[in-house]
């Protein structure tokens, strides 16, 4: 059994933040969860003795841009970097792949809009939104097939209210083994529903949202993310099997949503 951790970065204002980033960590609980767990916990003990460090959560943009519990009145760039840095190094250590799915939110709106003039502002995020998880996901499944081909993969995503009701509809299309569509996405190694959770009573969430991060400032052309993106990179699965979109779930009955290949290309941010 493997456990995937996903979580998203660029869900605010598309000028400020032109990609949105659906990452991810695949992690092996019965060797990884409790050596991952003392490395988290040992780094907030050092940091915030006082904090209660089963609790602590470390958000990479209040670290990075000096907010929260890492006030730039209080740590410097230097400390707040060098615990950017022991973040990114988590993968390496742990020998963790990542999966990630990404689109250019502006690009990707004006192309949804033009195949489809109604939509409202909501939908066309929800779609954008969904399109990276699914790309994701396409990584998921690909690594599971050529890694742990007779294991099963439980996802454990970020809780966030507005996007669960359709990630759970796509979910439930992608993981329905009674489907006959050949051509939509199906993940045959990914079992039971999505399970969402907040970062603070899910600890290993905070490596899906460094990651995320770090992505979404590289893909930005950011340079000041470059030491930690070159920390990640080597253990971010590019792959994937193309897929004639997929299907979503909705009231027990299936919807395809999605398009061709050419489209989909239209859609993805790199």
């Amino acid at each position: 059994m493997r456990l995937v951790y996903l979580d998203e970065a660029g869900i605010s204002n598309p000028e400020h933040e032109p990609y949105l980033v659906v990452a991810g960590v695949i992690v092996n609980p019965d060797r990884q969860w409790k050596e991952l767990e003392a490395y988290f916990r040992d780094l907030a003990y050092q940091l915030f003795p006082d904090a209660d460090p089963y609790r602590f959560v470390f958000h990479a943009k209040d670290i990075f841009h000096g907010s929260g519990p890492f006030d730039r009145k209080t740590w410097s760039r230097k400390e707040r970097m060098k615990i950017m840095g022991q973040l990114a190094q988590v993968p390496r250590l742990f020998a963790l792949p990542i999966v990630m799915g990404e689109l250019d939110r502006i690009k990707a709106d004006q192309e949804v809009r033009r195949l489809s003039p109604d939509t409202t502002k909501k939908s066309r995020h929800n779609f954008i939104h969904t399109h990276a998880f699914i790309n994701a996901i396409q990584r998921v499944q690909y690594w599971m097939e050529k890694n742990a081909p007779e294991e099963t993969a439980m996802l454990i995503a970020e809780d966030t209210p507005e996007m669960k009701s359709t990630l759970k509809n796509v979910h439930e299309g992608y993981t329905d083994k009674t489907r006959q569509d050949d051509e939509a996405f199906r993940a045959p190694n990914i079992i039971d529903a999505v399970h969402f959770a907040q970062k603070k009573d899910s600890l290993l969430l905070q490596i899906a949202d460094h990651c995320a991060f770090i992505i979404k400032r590289k893909l930005m052309g950011k340079s000041d993310v470059n030491e930690f993106y070159d920390a990640i990179s080597p253990y971010i699965q590019r792959d994937f099997k193309p897929a004639k979109g997929f299907v979503v779930t909705v009231h027990a009955s299936q919807l395809r949503w999605g398009s061709d290949p050419a489209e989909a290309a239209k859609l993805r941010g790199g």
